[in-house]
């Protein structure tokens, strides 16, 4: 529809505004044919005036912010040095096994049960074993083994009493030795093995002289410095690279130790040289983690049950009771929602505890991290929610069959013990020192030549910036971490 001006005026030269206040610099003085009505009104605003007058926050803001996991893990000092590119983590067998019965018995004292194979491996003579019977259950000590028609385990009711032991799963909770006897048969334990491998991170710039030109002042820790824009932007892509791998990243089949030969006939890398990857969070977990859907995924709901469910699942791998569920935005907006829609959220008991959610900072190790979280506690378990804006970043982890962005990660905080009164914690980045020129070294190397650097290495007129790095993803107890998806939306 057309448009009617006729309330705001346009006479060639400007808006109808106020009458000008020549006191203010930033606004030009009474300026010929600038008039309505016979009055002046020129609001101009000179350009060399408001220069003059400009207030810029030196420091530079990150909108995108896609180093951010990488910040977390470094706040949180989840760091740790390797002098090796291939690293690996041993864990210890399970000491007890469900037994499978698949045929039992009914008896006065005794009888036969039949298991799996796996079963039979695992139980040595001596052995009690908790089994059910039609109704409860009874504990039995096995005599004796065979495999005549099938894997055997004879054994004895400790209290002499008659028992139909029913088909179902047993418990061999202990053992219970005759006295004098010899000593029983000795288990084999399998050591668990988990490895990932450090990944090569470069990102190089090039700035002519003429580029060189346009530089911008901004402050870093406090202090000034005047340098091209384009570095502060290779910087950071060269950090969010580092930070997105170990997200998505896939261990690679190829290492660096599977080269062909040792000598540098091929600088492009494929040919004596090779490359590796490192796996990332999301692989961890779909590999060795606890992976699911909660009920109501397709219509993005979560509910009480969902949450009992993954606390049963957890549990049941001997998780620790503090937990960072992160995610993107959305996957935490259904589980906040959720939080707030409870009947106890936010209540205050008379003792001062809090039942529900409430906000606070995330607490790693006793080092508290600069991020607000929603906290709440269940059952024991203490959860901190955390969105994370890198998981909601659409350039990147909206691939098809995605479900980064619908899913919530439950991550333990804390550190796991290990055997011998150690401890370490659940997830970490390792890095391979990098040689500094004038810096000794340090995690990325920033090495510049050209003719424009600092110390000129040739007469080409630009300056060329490469920085390298050498980091992988470490995760302990994978068992303990999960992946629930929360929508599909």
């Amino acid at each position: 529809m057309p448009i009617n001006n006729a309330g705001n005026a346009w006479n060639g030269q400007q808006f109808t505004g106020s009458i000008a206040n020549v006191d203010k610099p930033y606004v030009s003085g009474n300026r010929p044919g600038g008039t309505n009505n016979g009055t002046n009104t020129a609001s101009l605003i000179q350009s060399t005036s408001l220069l003059d007058q400009r207030d810029i926050y030196k420091q530079l803001v990150d909108l995108q912010d896609d180093a951010e996991w990488l910040d977390f893990m470094w706040m949180a000092g989840k760091k740790e040095a390797t002098s090796v590119p291939t690293y690996f983590s041993f864990f210890n067998d399970k000491l007890y096994k469900p037994i499978t019965i698949t045929t039992g018995f009914s008896a006065a004292t005794g009888g036969t049960l039949v298991t799996d194979q796996d079963s039979y491996a695992f139980v040595v003579v001596g052995d009690l074993i908790r089994v059910p019977l039609t109704v409860g259950s009874a504990v039995v000590r096995v005599t004796s083994k065979n495999t005549t028609g099938g894997f055997n385990l004879v054994v004895a009711s400790v209290t002499n009493t008659s028992i139909t032991v029913t088909a179902g799963t047993g418990s061999a909770f202990s053992n219970a030795q005759v006295e004098g006897s010899l000593a029983p048969t000795a288990r084999r334990w399998l050591v668990g093995k988990l490895g990932n491998q450090t990944q090569i991170f470069r990102n190089s710039l090039v700035i002519t002289d003429v580029q060189n030109m346009s530089k911008v002042e901004l402050e870093f820790n406090g202090k000034p410095y005047i340098l091209p824009y384009e570095m502060i932007q290779g910087l950071q892509k060269h950090r969010g690279d580092i930070s997105l791998a170990m997200w998505l990243g896939e261990v690679s089949a190829t290492t660096f130790a599977g080269a062909t030969g040792s000598s540098y006939s091929n600088p492009s890398g494929l040919g004596d040289y090779n490359y590796q990857t490192t796996r990332g969070m999301d692989s961890y977990i779909d590999s060795y983690g606890i992976t699911g859907q909660t009920t109501g995924f397709a219509t993005g709901t979560f509910t009480l049950p969902d949450l009992t469910s993954i606390e049963a699942q957890l549990i049941a791998n001997r998780a620790p009771f503090e937990y960072m569920m992160a995610g993107s935005t959305a996957a935490v907006a259904t589980i906040s929602d959720f939080l707030k829609n409870l009947p106890s959220s936010g209540v205050v008991s008379t003792s001062g505890a809090q039942s529900g959610i409430y906000s606070g900072r995330l607490n790693v190790d006793g080092r508290e991290v600069d991020l607000e979280v929603e906290k709440f506690k269940h059952a024991g378990f203490t959860f901190n929610l955390k969105a994370f804006k890198v998981l909601s970043n659409n350039e990147v982890m909206a691939y098809t069959n995605s479900t980064v962005q619908k899913s919530i990660y439950f991550l333990p905080m804390g550190k796991v013990k290990t055997v011998g009164g150690g401890m370490v914690d659940y997830f970490r980045y390792r890095y391979l020192p990098q040689p500094t020129p004038g810096q000794g070294s340090s995690e990325t190397a920033e090495i510049m030549t050209g003719g424009l650097a600092p110390t000129p290495t040739n007469q080409e007129m630009n300056l060329t910036t490469t920085w390298t790095s050498n980091m992988g993803l470490e995760v302990f107890a994978p068992s303990k971490f999960a992946k629930i998806q929360v929508n599909n939306a």
